[in-house]
């Protein structure tokens, strides 16, 4: 019974290990390009603008979080559903804070726990060596300018881990290479390109369809 307890709470870990997730509920999302987050979109736009990323953690810096706003701002652009515009113009303005920035953290042969403990050794067991695991969580909120509501709020978490042999699947996204090039192939790489995905695609579908204007 100890050991089926073991296993499954193995499996339910393996399954939070990597990609993009959320803290609230929301849709499941597909994360293979970017390209879908157009879909040939010819319609009306929103005046929208982005705040730079507040930083909440240590780890990172002004320059990390100038680099996830260009590249958000990048994503917008490519959806066609957006007008960038100064704050004072726009219609829905884009918070997004920085919780955590953990490019990386070494688990070693015990396990992602580390330390040898039975739970790390078991997990060590069935997850192999790890060379390498990077985290990150965004707080973003779409925020209604004029009466400053929060419209809708979503945590968005990524994790992936590095395993010896086993390479880092990564999109070729121009954008991403030009302001991320010392994360390219990297486990932090595939987690900012994940959650900035995941931000956009989030935006796309919960800003209100009365804030398109022809």
């Amino acid at each position: 019974m100890k050991n089926g307890l073991k296993l499954l709470s193995g499996i339910v870990i393996l399954l939070s290990l990597s990609g993009c997730f959320s803290s609230k509920p929301h849709s499941v999302l597909d994360k293979n390009s970017v390209g879908d987050l157009s879909d040939s979109y010819r319609g009306p736009q929103v005046k929208i603008s982005v705040n730079d990323f507040e930083l909440k953690t240590s780890s990172a810096d002004v320059q990390v979080s100038a680099a996830l706003k260009e590249y958000l701002v990048n994503i917008l652009n490519r959806t066609k559903r957006f007008m960038l515009v100064a704050p004072q113009e726009a219609d829905i303005i884009i918070s997004i804070g920085i919780e955590e920035f953990v490019p990386e953290n070494s688990g070693g042969k015990s396990g992602l726990a580390g330390g040898g403990s039975s739970a790390s050794g078991f997990m060590g067991g069935l997850l192999g060596e790890v060379l390498n695991k990077a985290n990150m969580q965004l707080s973003l909120k779409i925020i209604d300018r004029a009466t400053s509501e929060v419209i809708n709020s979503r945590d968005i978490q990524s994790q992936v881990v590095e395993h010896p042999g086993k390479k880092i699947k990564f999109p070729q996204d121009r954008a991403f290479r030009s302001g991320f090039s010392h994360y390219v192939d990297t486990p932090m790489g595939k987690v900012i390109y994940d959650c900035i995905i995941e931000a956009g695609r989030f935006i796309v579908q919960n800003v209100p369809q009365n804030y398109y204007k022809g």
